[in-house]
């Protein structure tokens, strides 16, 4: 019988309602107040149980980085009804002590892990080698999964307000945030990234024994052993993978201390990853795997469906899904992402729609901007955003993904494959490889090989021939790059090749990292990041006018002087922990 059923209850819904209780029963974790000492782990499902209660916590926290992110940066803007503490986000009004700006919800995904840690930790000295087969192959994957989530809850507490409070405590009693034996105060991104990275490198020592962060959880395998599960796959997005997070936060780092090791490690380890998924062991392609999965997870086609893993509510192999938070309204697990966004939900619950300033930015041929409209769309005579709700069928027909758009439950993107090739652009444009970064920005390597391989070019020229995976084949499409697959406009780069230049390298890095900046605040829309892209660049240049002068444009004259002083007092969103 199938464990879900034997003990727990799960059933085939994501995640249950029993998770609710791992969360509110199990482990009690409230950053205001803490732990529940006189909770343990008693048998092997409540080790599972347990790491589910985490889960259960990140659901709590997925659509908050949206709301409060998205809301200041150049896209979006308040509908008439949206409640004063929106109001106040969206008119740079000061942050500290509005509910949307409360980062309570990460913290207590921390609190979660720690405390996890720690009653894992209890349950092996107690158990030692008396663990079943399964449970002793599994507990270190659980270890390993909770660690890359506390590690997530960090980076993104690092990358929207710019500084944390590091604690490993499980926070049994009441500390003091002065007690420098629990807290470590991290005043910028680049001290987060660190302790991040050695995290993600060292592992974590749980009752004697270190335990890697790079281990994978089989939760299919977990939940029906008898089939291997392949109904439950999209569990295994439930995590984020420990490579994606690793590069992320180097590339973070990187704007504090720039260092072509860490560039080289995201440039070198990414085109490895993706090349290993589609070559045989002797190396060669294996042209027989180069199925959907392949074109949309390892290249960016010509095409728009990738954009499924937003208007759909049960992701399984989705094509671009690397990680992300799913929800199931059966089951109570709610977010507010359909709310805020659908002229057409019930009530009055519509408070974000895209500003005339961010439909301007989109061309005519763009497949998300209106006159495409994959990602916006007349609704009720208003224009919504609808990445997350509407599903493009044929031409310009859409539907709701239910019939009660009150029951719709997207997926709260964590990360996708576009994350891997802005990635691989920053990285090559750091290296010194204009082309590269140049071609994965604007039309991809499709467009730039005529004869499909990058075999043979000038070797200072720098192109691995790791890309060699990444052309079409069959009369399929290949890469045709970041802004080639959604028909957007191209960047007109100066290149050292032009009989005009005079750039500095220094100059060209910078104009080519801004160039991924604006194309990142077009593609990332209403996904709680593209705000805290220009906060990357801003503290990688010590210039906080790159993040006002895409924002500020947005709203109307008279108050782009104040928006553009209150970015330039703290890009960051600002939150005193202390309460002072």
């Amino acid at each position: 019988m199938k464990q879900t059923v034997r003990n727990i209850s799960l059933g085939a819904a994501l995640l249950s309602g029993l998770l609710t209780a791992a969360c509110d029963d199990f482990f009690e974790t409230d950053p205001d107040n803490i732990i529940n000492v006189s909770d343990y782990i008693e048998t092997e499902d409540e080790m599972y149980r347990g790491f589910l209660g985490i889960i259960t916590c990140l659901q709590e926290a997925g659509d908050q980085a949206i709301f409060l992110t998205d809301t200041r940066c150049n896209y979006l803007e308040i509908a008439a009804n949206a409640p004063v503490a929106l109001q106040n986000i969206y008119n740079y009004e000061p942050t500290d002590g509005n509910e949307y700006a409360d980062p309570t919800c990460y913290y207590k995904i921390i609190t979660a892990c720690n405390d996890y840690f720690d009653k894992m930790a209890e349950y092996h000295a107690r158990l030692g080698s008396s663990m079943s087969e399964q449970a002793a192959a599994d507990f270190p994957k659980l270890i390993s999964s909770a660690v890359r989530l506390k590690v997530w809850a960090y980076y993104t507490l690092g990358r929207i307000y710019g500084k944390a409070m590091w604690f490993d405590d499980p926070l049994e009693e009441l500390k003091d945030l002065n007690d420098a034996s629990v807290f470590t105060p991290l005043n910028d991104m680049g001290a987060i990234a660190d302790k991040c990275i050695e995290l993600l490198d060292n592992g974590i020592e749980v009752d004697g024994t270190t335990y890697a962060a790079d281990l994978d959880m089989d939760w299919p395998s977990w939940i029906d052993p008898e089939t291997g599960g392949s109904a439950y796959d999209y569990w295994n997005y439930i995590t984020p993978p420990w490579m994606i997070l690793r590069a992320e936060l180097l590339s973070w780092r990187c704007s504090y201390n720039d260092n072509s090791a860490d560039w080289l490690w995201i440039r070198d380890t990414i085109l490895q990853y993706l090349y290993d998924i589609y070559t045989n062991a002797d190396g060669s392609i294996d042209e027989d795997s180069k199925t959907p999965d392949y074109y949309y997870a390892c290249t960016i086609p010509l095409m728009h469906t990738y954009y499924t893993i937003f208007f759909s509510e049960q992701v399984g192999n989705d094509y671009q899904l690397i990680a992300g938070i799913m929800y199931d309204y059966a089951n109570q697990q709610r977010n507010r992402i359909v709310q805020y966004f659908c002229p057409s939900y019930p009530g009055d619950g519509f408070y974000l729609q895209p500003s005339e300033y961010g439909i301007s930015l989109y061309g005519e041929t763009d497949m998300r901007g209106l006159t495409q409209q994959l990602n916006m769309t007349y609704i009720n005579n208003q224009v919504a955003f609808t990445k997350y709700f509407y599903s493009r069928q044929t031409g310009h027909n859409y539907t709701y993904l239910r019939s009660k758009i009150f029951e719709i439950e997207p997926t709260i993107i964590l990360f996708r494959g576009h994350d891997y090739h802005f990635l691989l652009a920053e990285a090559e444009n750091h290296l010194g490889n204009w082309r590269q970064a140049k071609t994965l920005l604007n039309n991809g390597l499709e467009n730039e090989f005529a004869n499909g391989r990058v075999d043979g070019v000038p070797v200072d020229e720098g192109w691995s021939e790791l890309y060699n995976v990444w052309f079409g084949s069959s009369g399929g499409y290949g890469d045709v790059g970041i802004v080639g697959c959604v028909m957007g406009t191209e960047y007109d780069l100066p290149t050292p090749d032009d009989d005009d230049y005079s750039l500095t390298e220094e100059e060209r890095i910078r104009l080519y990292d801004l160039a991924l900046a604006d194309e990142y605040l077009k593609e990332y829309t209403g996904e709680g990041k593209s705000y805290s892209y220009l906060c990357k660049m801003a503290a990688r240049y010590n210039d906080p006018d790159i993040v006002a002068d895409r924002v500020a444009p947005k709203y109307p004259e008279g108050m782009q002087g104040k928006v553009r002083g209150s970015i330039e007092t703290n890009y960051f969103i600002d939150w005193d922990l202390t309460g002072e």
